[in-house]
């Protein structure tokens, strides 16, 4: 039987053998006056898509608020409000609908309007079946398109994150990102996020709003004051007094929560509120992605946290090994450290190369484990081939260390740290800059800490004997600029190294 080709040309019911597979069974609201309008198209899309049609205006605005649509198809002129009028609203309250528009064309005065809509296709009438799937189907792949650009700007903070050393990181501040980003993106009042601490004994509460205060929280978003906190709560403190949690109803379809899940398991509940509209299904959508990016971003962190837990653990008790191998010297790694860490950062060094200083400062004598307890705890001098076989501790040491997969700026802190400005030390003879920064450091300091300490061999010298002796190393044995930022640490304060009778000392003015 022949269908009424009125509004549309040469309509057949033979479906288009390419069906659209732009969100099959998308939802699709047909707003138009006349009925066979309507009818045709919830006749033509209804086997493809999910099709509502609306007689009016105000009827298509009350539907898009009930379900929203991920297409909304207007003709431009009906009686009452205008289906750009329509659309105008719609489209305020929720962005990510397409828009297509069906038009004559006695109506091309309203291209105006509708690129300022950013209408996503245009029907023209009369029009015949593959016209409409194909800008239905055109319109809804724009408007994918433009959903998927919205979440990509919602995650980029997240993303930012991973310029980041996971080290540098405050987790307090990754929940605030996730807060403020939602807050910006869902254009909410309020976002909270409760989440567990690592340990899963505390819950960690941080929470965004909207404001007219001065503060600004610094999340690259620069259209919108913001006012945030984070603070740790207690499981019994979220306890009503009948020890039943206290629970957060969703208004409305105001109030939208989302689980972060880390591993499977729920951790924490994304919360934003918006006492306005209601939020929509594309709100939903965005919450769940920019929940799932800040759950793998915490994850990160954690883990992060946990491998460098590891880390530490694992070097501290190669130090301790030292220590105990090596009894007359317990306790000379970690008195190391702490000047290693004062000189390097009067220095200047990066925050990675004085963790790398400080890995080595703990692990340089670690080469001793080889030597002899003979050699190693000799009272007197040693021999030539006693000395030659100690020499090989920073040789042994740098090769334990790269086995165990350390970084190389320690493996060659470790294997350097013998060496002399002037080129006379060992292993290799290195000179001035050719010497890696963290073993000339390691240098000067190794030498300050062994002449301060008694060794089997000899008994403590004073710090200002000692200081002396590094001053007439100055260039030949040491770094000058290794030397001067010592000096310039112990005039500050920042180090306060006393020698065996504790004596107060006086630092010279060279520093």
């Amino acid at each position: 039987m022949r269908e009424n080709p009125h509004p549309v040309r040469g309509y057949t019911r033979r479906m288009n053998d390419k069906e659209s597979m732009v969100l099959p069974r998308a939802r699709i609201l047909v707003v138009d006056d006349e009925a066979s309008i309507r009818e045709l198209c919830v006749r033509i899309l209804g086997r493809t898509y999910e099709v509502s049609p609306a007689p009016d205006g105000p009827t298509a605005i009350t539907m898009a608020r009930a379900q929203t649509p991920d297409l909304l198809l207007t003709d431009i002129r009906m009686p009452g409000m205008t289906g750009l009028e329509a659309a105008r609203q719609i489209v305020a309250e929720t962005p990510d609908v397409s828009v297509v528009v069906m038009t004559g064309f006695s109506e091309f005065d309203n291209l105006l309007e509708t690129v300022k809509l950013g209408v996503n296709g245009f029907l023209m009438k009369p029009f015949t079946p593959d016209d409409l799937r194909k800008t239905v189907e055109e319109g809804l792949r724009k408007g994918l398109f433009f959903k998927r650009n919205t979440r990509l700007r919602a995650l980029q903070p997240l993303l930012d994150l991973r310029g980041n050393r996971l080290g540098d990181v405050d987790q307090g501040r990754v929940f605030q990102i996730i807060t403020e980003t939602v807050l910006h993106e869902l254009n909410a009042h309020s976002v909270t996020l409760v989440a567990l601490d690592e340990d899963g004994q505390e819950l960690m509460v941080t929470a965004s709003e909207a404001g007219d205060g001065a503060a600004v929280a610094a999340t690259g978003h620069a259209d919108a004051v913001k006012l945030s906190a984070s603070w740790r709560v207690a499981p019994e403190d979220l306890l009503g007094k009948d020890g039943i949690p206290e629970a957060t109803a969703d208004d409305g379809g105001r109030v939208l929560s989302v689980p972060l899940q880390l591993a499977g398991n729920v951790v924490g509940v994304l919360t934003a509120t918006r006492p306005s509209a209601p939020f929509a299904g594309a709100d939903r959508d965005v919450l769940r992605v920019i929940a799932a990016q800040g759950a793998i971003a915490i994850e990160n962190i954690r883990l992060f946290r946990r491998l460098r837990r590891s880390y530490w653990n694992t070097v501290y008790a190669l130090a301790a090994t030292v220590d105990l191998r090596d009894q007359p010297t317990r306790f000379h790694s970690d008195r190391v450290v702490q000047y290693a860490v004062a000189i390097g950062t009067r220095m200047g060094l990066p925050s990675d190369r004085l963790e790398d200083l400080k890995t080595a400062a703990l692990l340089h004598d670690i080469g001793k484990i080889g030597i002899d307890d003979g050699v190693l705890r000799k009272p007197g001098d040693l021999t030539a081939e006693e000395y030659d076989w100690m020499k090989t501790h920073t040789l042994m040491g740098a090769k334990i260390l790269a086995m165990a997969d350390f970084p190389p700026r320690v493996v060659e802190a470790v294997l350097f740290h013998h060496e002399r400005f002037d080129g006379a030390g060992y292993p290799l003879g290195l000179s001035g800059d050719q010497i890696p920064v963290e073993a000339r450091i390691l240098a000067g300091i190794d030498a300050l800490e062994s002449m301060t300490h008694t060794r089997p061999y000899r008994v403590a010298m004073p710090l200002p004997q000692a200081l002396a002796e590094l001053e007439r190393g100055r260039g030949t044995q040491f770094d000058p600029q290794v030397i001067s930022a010592l000096l310039a640490c112990l005039q500050a304060g920042d180090l306060r190294p006393l020698g065996a009778d504790d004596e107060a000392i006086t630092v010279p003015e060279t520093a």
